[in-house]
């Protein structure tokens, strides 16, 4: 097998592991962004098993993507791991103690002790998803990223205005998306109540993906210069504005599992516009775009690497989807609390 297409088809995997990663992680996240706004313990506790079954096993994707870098493109794992080594961190720290307030948070009766972990939840749900927001905008406007394929960057330098309102758009993301997947979970009086926020995190979402989409589209050409030169790719965008509008229309009919895969799909979309206008480009170099950044062609491990890793991988990825499909269609239906809940 020639050794491009074999560069391609270990491209695709990691795209499929992240697109996994965002819808699945992404509602679970957002179920936390809200945790805050829920008001009364039993209702908090109902929204967080709404999640309990569901979440670990999403944070596997993480594995999947990290993994799928290190054997596919070692060049792009070590330049981006090493750095945006201190963002990795907070995220990192993000995941363990928003692991140990869903493990801790009912443990004990205490008002103050649930309220703490209720915020420790919450921040670290932001804090995860804030990050991943900088992180998807400092691959888009660029890092420096130099002829050794090395990154070198201060911890504060990745806060720019640009960055934070990609931070800021991706929080209202799975908000939004969060919203949806309580709703789903959710019935009776505490649905009513999670409904009252879906206006709010969908204008929010929209609001924020409109003024990024525009800021993008003029601030990087290189963003949008596969829809000019290739005006199929249009399809796109108008799969995108078809999904958002099918989620609005099944969430006002209260066909909510509908809404939420119509969630899932607008997101997953979202993804592939940033794919096709970052494509073949993995890491971009803000130093100079066309010598220095990393592309899925020129970071990629050797052919055999790449095939005896891409067998392992046809493998490996059904068995996370067989296991994905048995949690989720054993834990379908509400959420109700008994004697093993959190």
């Amino acid at each position: 097998m020639p050794l491009e297409i074999l560069q391609l088809a270990w491209y695709t995997v990691v795209v499929i592991a992240i697109i996994f990663y965002v819808i699945l992680d992404g509602f679970d996240l957002g179920v936390g962004s809200l945790q805050l706004f829920i008001k009364g313990d039993t209702e908090r506790r109902i929204c967080l098993n709404s999640i309990g079954p569901f979440w670990d096993g999403n944070e596997v994707w993480l594995i999947a993507i990290g993994g799928g870098l290190f054997v596919g493109f070692p060049d792009v794992y070590a330049s981006v791991f090493s750095g945006f080594y201190v963002l990795l961190m907070i995220y990192l720290a993000g995941i363990i103690f928003r692991a140990c307030a869903i493990e801790f948070r009912s443990k004990h009766t205490s008002n103050l002790w649930r309220k703490t972990w209720d915020t420790v939840f919450w921040f670290s749900s932001l804090t995860i998803t804030f990050g991943s927001g900088i992180l998807l905008g400092s691959f888009v406007q660029g890092v420096p990223l130099n002829a050794s394929r090395e990154i070198y960057l201060s911890f504060w330098s990745l806060f720019t205005r640009y960055t934070v309102g990609m931070g800021l758009m991706a929080v209202f993301l799975f908000a939004m998306h969060g919203n949806h997947f309580l709703l789903l979970k959710t019935e009776g009086e505490l649905q009513a109540r999670i409904y009252k926020l879906f206006p709010w995190t969908t204008a929010l979402f929209l609001i924020t993906f409109t003024i990024m989409t525009i800021w993008t589209w003029s601030l990087f050409p290189y963003m949008g210069a596969l829809f000019i030169e290739m005006p199929l790719f249009w399809f796109l965008p108008g799969l995108l504005i078809g999904a958002f509008c099918a989620k609005i229309w099944a969430s006002i009919k209260g066909r909510y599992g509908l809404s939420f895969f119509f969630s899932m799909l607008t997101i997953s979309l979202l993804f592939l516009l940033f794919v096709a206008g970052t494509f073949p480009n993995m890491v971009i170099s803000s130093i100079d775009r066309d010598l220095y950044s990393l592309t899925l062609y020129n970071s990629s491990s050797t052919a055999t690497t790449l095939k005896v890793a891409l067998m392992i991988a046809f493998i490996g990825v059904p068995l996370v989807l067989l296991y994905g499909y048995i949690l989720y269609a054993t834990f379908r239906g509400k959420t109700r609390l008994h004697d093993h809940s959190y």
